[in-house]
């Protein structure tokens, strides 16, 4: 499996509360899913880092909502849910010489895999490595 060039954009929010609500509604109402996502604050600011399927069509939801925002270039890669799997990934972009600036996903037990997005230092580099990595079971939560 290889890493996939994605857009994400980054909105900066008021950090208060139902401004993501408002901006996730305008992404609703513009039929744009968002696929992965997550909100970071300061004092003042909020950050909402996001994958969306339309990117465009975002970026007109979020000029809309009033809304600043920035393109920045990251991969995804599918991780698989099972216990190594983040540490397995992580060793082959080390080992690459590929710095990890930022991750954020999550595992919903029982699916196959999460969807990791990664900030990294050379983005052609890391689309170039095998991802493919054997997994444990990890016990399913209740």
């Amino acid at each position: 499996m290889q890493a996939t060039p994605e857009v994400q954009l980054s909105a900066f929010l008021a950090n208060k509360p139902g401004v993501v609500a408002h901006v996730c509604e305008a992404l609703t109402e513009r039929g744009v899913n968002i696929r992965a996502m997550t909100v970071l604050d300061t004092k003042d600011i909020g950050t909402m880092r996001m994958i969306v399927d339309k990117v465009e069509v975002a970026k007109e939801a979020l000029d809309l909502a009033g809304a600043a925002y920035v393109e920045v270039p990251v991969i995804t890669i599918h991780i698989p849910n099972g216990l190594g799997g983040f540490a397995q990934i992580a060793k082959r972009l080390g080992d690459s010489d590929i710095n990890i600036e930022y991750v954020y996903a999550t595992a919903v037990p029982g699916a196959d895999y999460s969807l990791g997005v990664f900030r990294v230092s050379d983005h052609e580099a890391a689309q170039s490595i095998d991802f493919d990595v054997e997994v444990e079971s990890a016990p399913v939560r209740q």
